[in-house]
């Protein structure tokens, strides 16, 4: 029997991040999980993220990439009711079907289409599931994800009879009002208001219904969280006001998109999924065409391949290219090595943190750093970082304010960097060595204008490596990782290496570190 390999992959669009996970599975066994964040302000996905999907599907046949609504505006219809004028319908349940604006179903598709989509789904269709699973009665059920609120009552047979969309305010629209300060009294104002919207959420879902029917009872709320942003007492005080019990609990929107993507519920996605290809004679087709075309070249130019085997060598007196390897430090690998090293470092700062200075060495980290709480550190800054270093800790500064300074340290990276060589003999056509003032010349031109290239040393082991201490300005951290972009795709093997550090100054975030370049002895 052969094994029968597939890769799910789930790519969620928040405001800013683009969140991916992977799952291969041989046999319906699950053999490999991964998970990946990338930066994502645009309306269309990035050429890197996109060429990365792209890869994937190449490896393994039986892909399929899943996802959420960039918008979600569905609406619940029950299945006896016509489906409305210019709107995709899929089915939710036995009762229900959901239906999205074409419109808006074809911006979801538009932003894969540089890698493709196979499954699209609503939030609906995540909440749902988890009533299939965990039957409730005469009980509100709320998702709270990507800003949005999903309610649905449901009655004793654990039916919907009350269903409302509810939109909250996001982060961004606190930035913008009058009342905004700083990243720190903002977050904290934000966590006040969303605490407050979510009150008046369950309040006005609960009259509203009561409005309609006089036949059931609530009994019970149930809020799921995709991202935690109301405290235990916060949740105890609402309990009390309400007079109901509330409970509050995470789900893997994740998990539950991978289920959907599999077995029976796959049928619910709006779109159909893209046909895989059928490779059961690829490699045996290949071979042979290969084969092929090797046994009527050999036969075409015999004659001239005889004679050139014939010729002496001492009467080739042109300078040829290089024939045997170059082999050089893979810059690829290891600046996306840096790359997701400096993206782990800042995905570990919570929301209601504020990152002022970031340093970061081969084996250790260091961060500067504002908060509110000093359990912050215990509950969410320590779990993280133990998961890539084996020990973190912190020192609070002295302050008379109410925001905390400290300094965050980690040491014993857990995954040790190795380098691979390969071949960049592409580079260099001719048997030639650059000189410093060439090289230089090169890395000029390679950063942004204003930004500061100093020779720094060189030494030779296996190769020649010349080290350059660069300083650049950015305004977001996307700039730095689009200048890793544009170093990938040099020709030469031009890495980033460490130390790094980002310092948030007033013109910006400065960014320092060593880059390194590498040619043939």
């Amino acid at each position: 029997m052969f094994s029968k390999e597939y890769l799910y992959i789930n790519a969620i669009k928040y405001k800013t991040q683009l969140k991916i996970n992977y799952k291969k599975l041989n046999n319906n066994d699950i053999v490999e999980t991964n998970a990946s964040t990338f930066l994502a302000y645009d309306e269309i996905m990035g050429r890197d993220i996109a060429t990365k999907l792209v890869s994937n599907q190449s490896e393994i046949d039986n892909t399929y990439i899943s996802t959420l609504l960039l918008q979600d505006e569905t609406k619940l219809i029950q299945k006896k009711l016509p489906a409305p004028k210019d709107y995709a319908i899929t089915s939710l349940n036995e009762q229900f079907n959901i239906a999205v604006s074409k419109n808006t179903l074809f911006e979801t598709r538009n932003y894969f289409d540089k890698c493709g989509i196979d499954y699209i789904f609503s939030a609906y269709h995540i909440l749902n599931l988890h009533i299939e699973k965990n039957p409730c009665n005469n009980n509100l059920v709320i998702l709270l994800f990507n800003n949005q609120a999903f309610c649905v009552i449901l009655n004793s047979n654990s039916e919907i009879v009350f269903n409302k969309k509810i939109d909250l305010t996001p982060f961004e629209e606190i930035k913008k009002s009058e009342f905004y300060e700083n990243e720190l009294l903002g977050q904290k104002l934000f966590d006040e208001v969303y605490a407050l919207e979510l009150y008046e959420t369950i309040k006005n879902t609960i009259e509203e219904f009561y409005s309609i029917t006089k036949n059931m009872f609530i009994e019970k709320v149930s809020l799921l969280y995709n991202l935690k942003l109301v405290s235990d007492s916060q949740i105890s005080k609402m309990s009390e006001d309400f007079m109901l019990d509330i409970t509050y609990h995470p789900i893997s929107v994740d998990e539950e998109l991978f289920e959907l993507s599999r077995d029976s519920h796959k049928v619910k996605s709006f779109i159909k999924p893209r046909k895989k290809p059928n490779n059961k004679f690829k490699n045996f087709t290949l071979i042979s065409i290969i084969f092929i075309l090797l046994v009527a070249i050999g036969y075409l130019f015999y004659p001239q391949i005889n004679e050139l085997i014939n010729k002496k060598d001492e009467n080739i007196v042109a300078k040829k290219p290089i024939e045997k390897k170059v082999e050089l430090p893979n810059h690829i690998e290891k600046n996306n090595q840096i790359e997701s090293s400096v993206l782990k470092a800042l995905e570990v700062i919570p929301y209601d943190v504020v990152l002022k200075e970031l340093d970061l060495d081969k084996n250790s980290l260091s961060m500067e750093i504002n908060l509110l709480n000093k359990d912050t550190f215990i509950k969410v800054l320590q779990p993280e970082l133990l998961k890539y270093y084996d020990m973190a800790n912190i020192v609070f500064k002295e302050s008379k304010t109410p925001v905390l300074e400290a300094q965050l340290k980690a040491e014993g990276a857990k995954q040790k960097q190795i380098v691979n060589f390969k071949d960049y003999k592409e580079a260099y056509i001719e048997n030639e060595f650059m000189p410093i003032i060439r090289v230089t010349e090169q890395m000029k031109i390679l950063f942004p204008e204003g930004s500061n290239v100093t020779f720094k040393n060189s030494f030779k082991s296996q190769v020649t490596t010349f080290n350059y201490l660069v300083t650049i300005v950015i305004q977001k951290p996307l700039e730095f990782f689009t200048l890793i972009d544009k170093m990938n795709n040099e020709l030469y093997s031009i890495n980033i290496t460490y130390p790094i550090s980002f310092v948030k100054t007033e013109a910006g975030i400065e960014v320092e570190f060593i880059v390194q370049f590498h040619q043939p002895k």
